[in-house]
Formats: structure tokens, C-alpha cells, sequence
């Protein structure tokens, strides 16, 4: 069993919330803890992953990666000639 006590203004929004899906406020917030729970898991395997793949990766790794992206990129560059569309993408 757990209590949670929000501030007036929050308890406030999660009563409309709760009113506009047609679900229960326990339910709701039973689903957000889950889902927040299950990401923080995700993360912290991400994270541990990434140490483990940065303790043994060697230089010629890193050097070969590098040639790697490069060759990604002028195959990019031939395919639009090199054009930076930014951020926006392409011309419509």
C-alpha cells in the first residue's frame, strides 16, 4: 500500500485526467510508476552496456568505427550532393 500526497494544483490536474480517460486515479498512477520504474530498468542496462562496450573497445575499434561513419556519410554526400538540407530536411 502506498500514499501519495500532491499538491493541491496536482491532485487537482490528475482528477481531470483521471475524469477525462475514464480511468481511476490509483490506476493511472499505478501505470505511470510501472511505466517510469520499467524505463529507469532500461536505462540503467543501456548504461551498463555502454561501460562494458567502452572498457573493451581498442583503439583500431574506435579508428575502424570512425571510417565507418565517414563512408556512411560520403555515400550520403554522392546520393545529394553534399547538400546540409538542415534541420528542416529537404525542399518539398
Amino acid at each position: 500500500m502506498l500514499g501519495i500526497r500532491l499538491p493541491i494544483e496536482a491532485e487537482e490536474r490528475l482528477a481531470r485526467h483521471a475524469a477525462a480517460t475514464g480511468r481511476g486515479k490509483s490506476v493511472i498512477v499505478r501505470e505511470w510508476i510501472m511505466e517510469r520504474l520499467e524505463r529507469e530498468s532500461i536505462d540503467e542496462e543501456i548504461r551498463h552496456a555502454a561501460q562494458v562496450i567502452a572498457a573493451s573497445e581498442t583503439e583500431d575499434d574506435r579508428r575502424w568505427g570512425n571510417a565507418m561513419d565517414r563512408a556512411f556519410i560520403e555515400m550520403l554526400d554522392e546520393e545529394d550532393g553534399g547538400y546540409d538540407w538542415g534541420p528542416d530536411g529537404p525542399p518539398v
